[in-house]
Parts: structure tokens; C-alpha cells; sequence
């Protein structure tokens, strides 16, 4: 099972959470439109995945006003804070 969740650091609560048996584009994508209406200047970090990294996320996660933010290739350990 993977989980996609998206944590909102200020409020210390998770916005947005799917699980799936599969990690693919609409798990992901699914994940990102339950977002609510976010305020301008929001950042979204993830690692480098190639989910995180296709076009069509980029696309979405632009289309919601909201900057990406990516780890560094082959250090999850950005990702542990």
C-alpha cells in the first residue's frame, strides 16, 4: 500500500491523504486536487520521483499557484524534517 499525503507544516495537520496499491499519476494527482484554496507563496516539497517530476504534476501543482520544492537526487534524508 503507498500512502500520498500532503502535510500543511503551519497548522501541523495533514490537508490532503490518499492510499492506493499503486503509486501512479492519478494517485498523486488525487492527492494534490483535494487540496483546499491554498493562500499565494505555498511550497510543496517532495523527493525526485518520477511521479513528482512528470509534467502533468508539475503542471497541476503550478495551475494551484503553488511553488515546487524537490529533495536532492539520492539524499532522502532532505525529505526527514
Amino acid at each position: 500500500m503507498y500512502l500520498s499525503s500532503i502535510l500543511d507544516v503551519y497548522i501541523r495537520e495533514i490537508v490532503a491523504q490518499t492510499i492506493n496499491s499503486t503509486q501512479d499519476m492519478s494517485f498523486v494527482l488525487y492527492t494534490l486536487y483535494q487540496l483546499p484554496d491554498l493562500p499565494q507563496g505555498c511550497i510543496l516539497h517532495s523527493d525526485q520521483g518520477s511521479v513528482y517530476t512528470s509534467y502533468a504534476y508539475q503542471k497541476s501543482v503550478k495551475e494551484k499557484g503553488i511553488t515546487v520544492s524537490m529533495s536532492r537526487k539520492g539524499t532522502p534524508t532532505d525529505n526527514s524534517n
